[in-house]
């Protein structure tokens, strides 16, 4: 009689063994789910496409989530999910469905996502029929997340909304129903914002050399009334200098004029 196998000699491939083709579709609705969950919580572990084992001891037992996020767990690379070793629930699986796996989708995948792995949300997202169907557990039972009036789906326990934008793409919103941006959405925001700050600069060194200009003109506007008060009291000290001189020659001539009358005076007497 062959022995049992021991559970520490069971190996969990990386991969289930089927052809990994997948639409371009599918691969930038991956990459898209992994960067906008990555940016809602940066601190968070965020994988997709990973396999992920949800029984000890059974290899066969595997579920590969197109997207997944576990918060009590900080960003970092596993080989593969091992459902029993991990401390922590994982708080979200998503799975972008089609025509062929949307069976699958809402009912064997459902089931292990609710009633083994026990994940508080599943979101299942049609690119192709364009639809978003959001489930939250309640009580150990799957139950659907009504949309609000803009049709955005309120993940409470998340903090988060999930919604679609006109291009027919998913997209998260924070808890005031703002977008939150992909890594190419950020970087345009940022390379906008230093742009915005590098015109604001430029504003302000433009300004600063108007007012430079302003101040070197009414330098130059008072270095002219200086100038033209100085040309002002010369003229001035030169009019008073003729002035004085006409007086004193007017005055010598006055002098000349009294002693001219005195002498004929004089002469009158004798």
């Amino acid at each position: 009689m062959l022995a049992t196998q021991k559970k520490t000699d069971i190996v969990y491939p990386e991969t289930d063994g089927k052809p990994m083709a997948e639409t371009d579709t599918h691969r930038i609705l991956l990459l898209r789910a992994a960067d906008l969950l990555q940016n809602a919580f940066p601190q968070a572990y965020v994988s997709g496409n990973i396999c992920l084992y949800y029984e000890e001891g059974n290899p066969r037992k595997m579920i590969s989530p197109d997207s997944l996020l576990c918060r009590q767990q900080p960003p970092h690379a596993k080989r593969v999910y091992l459902a029993w070793e991990e401390e922590s629930q994982l708080d979200l699986v998503m799975e972008f469905s089609s025509f062929s796996t949307r069976r699958m989708d809402h009912h064997h995948k459902k089931q292990i996502y609710e009633q083994i792995l026990k994940v508080p949300y599943y979101v299942i997202f049609d690119p192709h029929a364009i639809y978003l169907n959001v489930f939250e557990s309640r009580k150990g039972k799957y139950h659907a997340v009504e949309a609000n009036e803009k049709g955005m789906f309120f993940l409470e326990k998340l903090g988060i909304y999930v919604g679609l934008e006109t291009e027919g793409l998913f997209r998260l919103f924070n808890q005031h129903q703002y977008p939150i941006p992909t890594s190419i959405e950020r970087e345009a925001q940022r390379a906008e914002q230093e742009a915005q700050r590098a015109e604001q600069e430029a504003q302000r060194a433009e300004q600063e050399a108007q007012r430079a200009e302003q101040e070197a003109q009414r330098a130059d506007t008072a270095e002219k009334a200086v100038a033209e008060e100085k040309e002002k009291t010369a003229r001035a000290r030169q009019a008073e200098t003729s002035a004085l001189n006409r007086a004193e020659t007017v005055e010598k001539e006055n002098e000349a004029l009294r002693r001219e009358l005195e002498l004929l005076r004089q002469n009158r007497q004798t």
